[in-house]
């Protein structure tokens, strides 16, 4: 454990040596394409597009999507009858394993061409696997999801718009769509998170998707507004009867600066509509330079009567990313973050008063316009003995190395 923890020290430091004095200058970047796949890959990528092209004429739908490879190992090396999976992750718990996490399918349909617009998601391999797990589709959210037995396929998204005329335009959103909430998202194809692995904040501190219905409206070229009523945190079909409110603000006063401010707040117990939730997350994007981009998140959360004894419970967060364009080819990001977990009723393990942080590393590289090679060193610690090993003890920390391949199309 220390050695791993040791390694990734070094290899951070070393990077901001030899990096750090670059900040602030224009990034003047790597050779171009020194490790470019466009004599050959790049070939597959035009052959590709122009049958896509082809099939989007003929339906009339715009059509896109993205295949998702990723391999995570852990030094802890959890593996045991209990705890098989990396502590504190989600989408990347496997380990040691090489993951088919997505085949994703992206249908759209603009509201110019009928008046009412359409968008379709639906998410193929261990990724839907690990969405429908943490969607309410009927009794079954009743019981733990890890003792459901999930199809490797999941509708992400599926909602019709149309804009009311009226002013800038009111524009309606009806169906399952994906939270308005944090900083990172569920990858969509061509756009993904800085890095490989998921924050806590994301993981814990936040709802995926929503199912209701969202009015939007530009009040002002540097303010927009939405809100709505949903069905909660991740349910298509409601688990007490009663509705939660999902709304938020925009604020965009310069190119450089924007800050999205969303809550959401209502009943989420099942069969209970007298025990509410919420969830504020403020994100702020800052754009010093061309080349770095930095985000700055807190996010709150609050449920009343959630945890075992019958307290309610309290959760918060920071986190932190910058990402650099050294070139239009290779990109670099740093994350760090902090999640007190006050009363345990969102780190997955109960453990009470427990504050998990993080320092993540994650080089990228565009081997092709639609290849996407990524390479993730991660810290991970924790105040108390959380994270499993593979003997079935606890450890306060742990290390992690991760590659991803993703191809868009």
């Amino acid at each position: 454990m220390k050695s791993g923890v040791t390694g990734i020290g070094i290899f951070l430091m070393a990077f901001w040596l030899s990096v750090g004095p670059l900040l602030g200058q224009e990034a003047k970047g790597l050779a171009p394409g020194w490790l470019s796949l466009d004599s050959s890959v790049g070939v597959l990528d035009k052959k590709i597009e122009e049958g896509k092209s082809g099939l989007e004429k003929a339906l009339g739908i715009s059509i896109s999507g993205f295949l998702d490879t990723s391999y995570t190992w852990s030094s802890n090396r959890p593996g045991g009858a209990f705890d098989r999976d990396i502590s504190g992750r989600y989408f990347d718990q496997d380990h040691n394993s090489i993951v088919f996490n997505d085949f994703n399918l992206t249908l759209e349909k603009p509201e110019k061409d009928w008046g009412v617009g359409l968008k379709a998601v639906a998410d193929f391999g261990r990724t839907g696997e690990l969405l429908r797990e943490g969607t309410f589709w009927g009794g079954a959210k009743a019981f733990p999801a890890e003792t459901r037995d999930e199809p490797s396929v999941e509708l992400r998204e599926a909602f019709l718009t149309y804009t009311v005329p009226v002013g800038a335009g009111l524009q309606l959103k009806a169906g399952k769509f994906v939270t308005l909430l944090g900083t990172e998202i569920l990858p969509n194809p061509g756009a993904y998170n800085e890095n490989i692995s998921r924050s806590f904040l994301f993981n814990f501190g936040v709802p995926l998707t929503h199912t209701g219905l969202l009015l939007s409206y530009p009040v002002h070229k540097m303010l927009s507004v939405t809100a709505g009523p949903v069905k909660g945190w991740d349910n298509v079909i409601d688990n007490n009867g009663k509705f939660s409110v999902l709304g938020g603000i925009t604020l965009t006063p310069t190119d450089s600066f924007s800050l999205a401010s969303s809550l959401i707040s209502g009943p989420e117990q099942h069969r209970n509509g007298r025990r509410d939730r919420l969830a504020w997350s403020n994100v702020a994007t800052i754009k010093p330079w061309g080349a770095l981009t930095l985000f700055v998140e807190y996010t709150y959360g609050h449920e009343e009567k959630i945890t075992a004894s019958g307290r309610d419970a309290t959760w918060q967060g920071w986190a932190g990313i910058a990402s650099y364009n050294w070139t239009d080819r290779f990109t670099t990001a740093l994350r760090g973050e902090i999640f007190k977990d006050s009363d345990g009723a969102r780190n997955g393990v109960l453990a009470r008063d427990v504050r998990l942080s993080e320092i993540t590393l994650t080089g990228a590289y565009k081997f092709t316009s639609k290849l996407l090679g990524r390479v993730e060193f991660r810290q991970d610690s924790s105040d108390k003995s959380y994270f499993a090993e593979r003997n079935g003890g606890r450890d306060k920390s742990q290390s992690t190395f991760a590659l991803q391949a993703l191809y868009a199309f």
